[in-house]
């Protein structure tokens, strides 16, 4: 078996109140909704028995990703971070366009994500690990 180093680059944690997206996820056609979740997500999410939930868990996962990888301000949009599941149902996070370049820049090789909600709250820690330099 082959070793493999890798270094802590980033953690990020967020937590959200639910009902605070509740309006804007609840309309499909809202821009909220397509400046953050790709298609691939909302088409998971709506197929979930509460769609709120999930909406809430990925959005609070993408701020936490956004604070691992250590970013400042606009430097990414939200749905260039896509958290799907993997065939057991864990999350998992693909980075697109700049998110994609900005992690390869900073050497990035893996982002672990863990989301979790309650009535009325979403949380989500996020791991970024990087190669050595």
């Amino acid at each position: 078996m082959k070793e493999i180093n890798l270094m802590l680059y980033g953690i990020g944690t967020d937590i959200l109140n639910i009902h605070q997206i509740e309006s804007s996820v609840s309309d499909l056609q809202d821009p909220f909704v397509r400046k953050i979740y790709t298609p691939a997500e909302i088409e998971l999410i709506e197929s979930r028995p509460l769609p709120l939930y999930s909406y809430a868990t990925r959005f609070a996962g993408k701020e936490a990703v956004f604070k691992a990888l250590n970013l400042n301000g606009n430097a990414i949009r939200l749905n260039e971070i896509e958290i799907l599941e993997n065939e057991n149902g864990q999350p998992q996070v693909t980075l697109h366009g700049r998110a994609e370049q900005l992690a390869k820049e900073k050497k990035i090789t893996t982002i672990m994500i863990s989301l979790s909600y309650d009535t009325d709250y979403a949380v989500a820690y996020a791991v970024a690990e990087c190669a050595p330099h």
